[in-house]
């Protein structure tokens, strides 16, 4: 018996078209339909007068940028659809497994996290990383709850993509986990590579969203649903985007912000000894509060 057989659930549905013609088509048409849309948002933006609030949407510096780019994430949520519908004749509920097991397990590792973050985020930081105060706290609270929507409807729209529609192709292609483990995590980590935001530290960023990616895959695949990858990523992405920002990406909604920006090379790469270790603790503490 393998710690991998619960995903056989996730493969079980993509079987009946897991071609690879139909794989390799459908993520060309996911980014590019998703673009394709993009754009027309731009110019519809544009034209309509709201090219400051474009501007601000892009950088994320501000809370209203922020949210639009978060609420931007329904149109691949959009295109997805499509392709799942058109291509592999599947129901987007398809990707999450059982629902019951994915919203089972993603409050049990939604609060196994949580209380891990909360014991991280009060120990002493160095004084070169120590956060500094941005919104005032009564302004946050106002945010937060479409904030969390936001963030939810982000990272979900992730895992759709790469665990539930990507991985479960695969695995139904092929019974080697390393290939469908590996493939996903890779693009994901592509798809993170941003060098004009991040300068020098564009490669590091995009190896930890590999190594995020793989961490989901492996928790998907354990427990048969898409509910703690995306819990796990729901967690990671509220401390980086409402608790502890970084200035310039997305930070127009945190709480605080770290005292430099994503492209500061040195920093960002000390930055990244910290997360690292803390992405592994994650990932057990995620695997352990499965098991329960």
């Amino acid at each position: 018996m393998s710690a991998y057989d619960p995903h056989h659930i996730l493969a079980k549905e993509a079987f009946p078209h897991s071609g690879l013609l139909r794989l390799f088509s459908g993520i060309v048409l996911l980014f590019i339909g998703t673009i394709a849309l993009q754009v027309a948002l731009v110019r519809a933006m544009e034209r309509a007068g709201m090219g400051s609030l474009l501007r601000d949407s892009i950088s994320g510096a501000t809370a209203q940028g922020t949210l639009i780019a978060l609420f931007t994430f329904v149109i691949p949520f959009m295109v997805l659809w499509v392709v799942l519908r058109g291509l592999h004749n599947r129901a987007i509920s398809g990707v999450i497994g059982p629902i019951s097991f994915a919203v089972r397990d993603f409050f049990r590792v939604m609060i196994a996290l949580v209380i891990f973050a909360a014991i991280v985020l009060v120990l002493p930081a160095p004084e070169a990383m120590r956060p500094v105060s941005q919104l005032g706290f009564s302004t946050w609270l106002m945010w937060l709850p479409l904030a969390l929507v936001g963030i939810l409807l982000q990272v979900s729209c992730e895992e759709f993509i790469f665990r539930g529609y990507m991985q479960s192709q695969l695995a139904a292609r092929f019974t080697n986990p390393a290939i469908w483990i590996f493939v996903p995590s890779f693009i994901f980590g592509l798809v993170h590579y941003a060098p004009s935001i991040y300068g020098e530290n564009a490669i590091f960023v995009a190896a930890w969203a590999f190594l995020f990616g793989l961490a989901a895959a492996d928790i998907t695949a354990r427990s048969g649903s898409l509910g703690p990858a995306i819990a796990m990523h729901f967690v990671n992405n509220i401390i980086g985007i409402l608790i502890v920002g970084t200035p310039g990406h997305l930070s127009g909604l945190a709480l605080t912000v770290l005292p430099f920006g994503p492209d500061n090379t040195e920093l960002v790469r000390q930055s990244m000894l910290v997360e690292l270790p803390a992405l592994l603790c994650m990932w057990l503490a995620a695997r352990l509060a499965i098991k329960r």
